[in-house]
């Protein structure tokens, strides 16, 4: 019985002190909002791990604390270099407090990219909450975005983007943008896969009849790729643009012309090389725009 009373006290006790050395370091913060913090106010976070181990039964409390520091320090709306990383250190640790604190992953996460640009510590943080949370597709989502955006790697983008477009709960027009994403990165063919598993595993009507006109219009811009690379190949051998489609299939580069998936036919311009579909009347592309890296 006496035992079982010194570890409740030591308990509270732990938990006690826990609460006021973090409340000690919140207090400096509070002129954040008002002022331009210097170098010295930003106070020193102790290691994610012991507190972790240190706060016993009050870890969602004491990652609490650490949140409201966060938040004050994301509510200006520029941070400097030495701001954002604190920032992630303050978000590094209370998610290794409580590693299913899945708000600080998603706020912290565009926090970084956009109070400061820290897409690396952003990429980071998101790649531990998918660590933890692998169930949530707003994770895996984040963390495309800022390979579309941040780093301009359209193919990473897309992987991530499929990866939380197969996760419980995701939308599902993420289907379609992991495809848009593919294509962009001059990968079409994992687009075709991509829309043709997701077309397969579907069993909604209007959600399968968004998918195959996808899937075809995707088919369509691989089959474009693929046509330019082969005009081109022949321009390289022959120093001149063939006459017709068919001249790619009588030079050996193809052993058949494509079948224009809508019923209709490719078209080609040998005075300028273009080629395109009878049936499509735009590319299929993403947005060019980015963020200035």
């Amino acid at each position: 019985m006496m035992n079982m009373i010194r570890e409740q006290r030591l308990a509270w006790f732990t938990g006690a002190a826990l609460i006021v050395l973090l409340g000690a370091i919140q207090f400096p913060l509070s002129g954040w909002t008002t002022s331009k913090p210097k170098l010295q106010q930003l106070m020193y976070i102790p290691d994610g791990q012991y507190l972790r181990m240190a706060s016993l039964g009050y870890r969602e409390l004491a990652a609490d604390l650490l949140w409201l520091q966060a938040i004050q320090v994301m509510g200006r709306k520029k941070l400097s270099e030495v701001e954002g990383r604190w920032l992630y250190q303050v978000l590094d640790t209370l998610t290794t407090i409580d590693p299913k604190f899945v708000r600080a992953y998603e706020a912290g996460s565009i926090a970084l990219c956009t109070l400061v640009v820290q897409p690396d510590a952003s990429n980071r943080l998101l790649e531990k909450g998918i660590l933890h949370n692998p169930q949530e597709w707003q994770l895996p989502f984040l963390l495309g975005i800022n390979f579309y955006f941040e780093l301009a790697d359209d193919g990473k983008a897309a992987e991530r983007i499929t990866q939380a477009a197969h996760l419980p709960g995701a939308p599902n027009y993420l289907a379609d943008l992991a495809a848009r994403l593919y294509v962009s990165a001059k990968s079409p063919q994992r687009a075709v896969e991509f829309l043709a598993k997701a077309y397969e595993e579907t069993s909604d009507p209007n959600l399968k009849k968004l998918l195959e006109l996808r899937l075809k219009q995707t088919i369509v811009e691989r089959d474009l790729q693929l046509l330019e690379r082969v005009i081109g190949l022949y321009q390289t051998t022959h120093s001149r643009r063939p006459d017709r489609l068919e001249d790619l299939v009588g030079a050996g580069l193809l052993r058949e012309l494509p079948h224009e998936p809508f019923g209709g036919r490719y078209l080609y311009e040998s005075t300028t090389g273009v080629v395109r579909s009878s049936e499509v009347a735009e590319r299929m592309r993403m947005s060019s725009r980015r963020r200035a890296l």
